[in-house]
């Protein structure tokens, strides 16, 4: 009986140990590859992780007027009562709860507590008693009385509404009353503040800071033990070792101060704030001089009454000095003692009578000229008056619209 012989399939031992040589060779150089794309895969996470928490914190500013207060758990809601809370408030910041394993740091201790709401301090009249500007008066001892234009006293109006509605904003509070406490916190940190970044012997005060805990998943150096007992945490940029791998972006108050534009909201507020006094001096001017109008249509209005007085006078004077010199002559010729010098006197006062009519008179039409002058310059002082007080008016106004703006685009 014939044996069959039966090929066997599959991989013989020789060939079963090639293959797991190879398969073991590619696996080194996989592990290799995801060792070596392992970190710069990460570290670009975290960094965007830190930068999303930025834009959060400083986006908070601006709808709050101030920092956020550390969380003190991951549950993400700010504790603002808890001084060791050293968490990012996520959820108060309305990012999503893996940004919960970040620390963050906010200055709260010393003069200025950046996370507490602002006392109001910048106001748009610069808190200065605009009230005292007078409307301009009315004369009733003239006729008719002398009186600004319903024109003037139109734009008075609106100066004393711009006035009101600037003198309201001294009691609100917004981000540029934070601005300017930040602004005070600039000034002088170390006295302002406890919150820093460094070590024990050298640290600088910064306004908030956030630490990712890097690819360990634990923070390591002053970010661990000394966040929430002394509030110093590492520099950013301490170079990384086997015992430390955090991330750190601390920004200072004038860092701060530039990327929330405190600076030009601050100086444009200011600056018009500023155009709005020195338009109120010149319509404490304006006033003045107007008045001074007003002195000159009385003083031409005195002197047309006199001139009149002057004319009527003269005219006396003309009517006594050709009857004195009709009754001389004639009473001269009865008395048959008519002379050559009764009659010169006679012809010589009618003469000085007749001059001084003349006199008068041209004095009258000059003083009346003069009052005309008087009351022409007086109009233009009310239409120069009116543009005064509405130059007053849309600069007190504009600066009461950026107060109300304030950090807000």
């Amino acid at each position: 009986m014939k044996r069959s012989l039966r090929k066997e399939n599959g991989f013989s031992m020789v060939e079963l140990a090639v293959v797991l040589a190879i398969v073991g060779i590619i696996g080194i150089f996989v592990w290799r590859w995801v060792v070596s794309t392992r970190e710069p895969m990460q570290r670009p996470a975290m960094l965007r992780q830190l930068g999303e928490a930025q834009a959060a914190v400083e986006g908070f500013v601006l709808a709050h007027h101030r920092l956020p207060c550390p969380a003190s758990n991951s549950g993400g809601g700010e504790a603002c009562s808890d001084p060791t809370a050293v968490r990012l408030p996520w959820k108060s910041l309305g990012l999503s709860s893996p940004f919960g394993q970040l620390h963050y740091g906010v200055n709260r201790g010393g003069s200025v507590d950046l996370a507490v709401a602002p006392v109001a301090s910048v106001s748009p009249d610069l808190n200065i008693d605009f009230t005292d500007m007078p409307v301009i008066p009315t004369y009733p001892t003239f006729s008719p009385p002398i009186a600004a234009s319903a024109t003037v006293n139109a734009a008075a109006a609106r100066a004393t509404a711009a006035i009101t509605a600037a003198s309201a904003r001294r009691v609100v509070a917004n981000g540029l009353d934070w601005c300017h406490g930040l602004r005070r916190f600039a000034a002088n940190p170390a006295a302002a503040g406890i919150l820093s970044a460094g070590n024990v012997s050298d640290s600088m005060p910064v306004a908030y800071i956030l630490v990712h805990p890097g690819e360990n998943n634990q923070f390591d150096g002053n970010n661990a033990v000394g966040a929430s007992a002394t509030w110093r945490f590492d520099f950013p940029g301490r170079p990384q070792d086997a015992s430390y791998d955090d991330l750190t972006v601390a920004v200072g108050a004038s860092d701060l101060d530039a990327r929330i534009g405190c600076v030009g909201r601050l100086s444009e507020m200011q600056a018009t704030a500023q155009g709005a006094y020195a338009a109120y001096d010149s319509a404490r001017v304006m006033q003045e001089y107007w008045s001074l109008r007003v002195f000159d249509i009385t003083a031409a209005e005195s002197a047309v009454q006199s001139a009149e007085s002057g004319v009527a006078t003269a005219a006396l004077a003309l009517a006594v000095a050709t009857a004195s010199g009709v009754i001389s002559i004639a009473s001269a010729a009865n008395s048959e003692g008519v002379t050559a010098f009764v009659v010169g006197i006679a012809a010589a006062n009618l003469a000085v009578a007749i001059a001084q009519t003349v006199y008068a008179a041209k004095a009258l039409d000059e003083a009346k000229a003069a009052l005309q002058v008087a009351k022409e310059k007086q109009a233009a002082t009310d239409a120069y008056a009116a543009k005064v007080y509405d130059t007053f008016t849309q600069a007190l106004s504009s600066a009461t619209k950026l107060d109300v703006k304030g950090l807000n685009p």
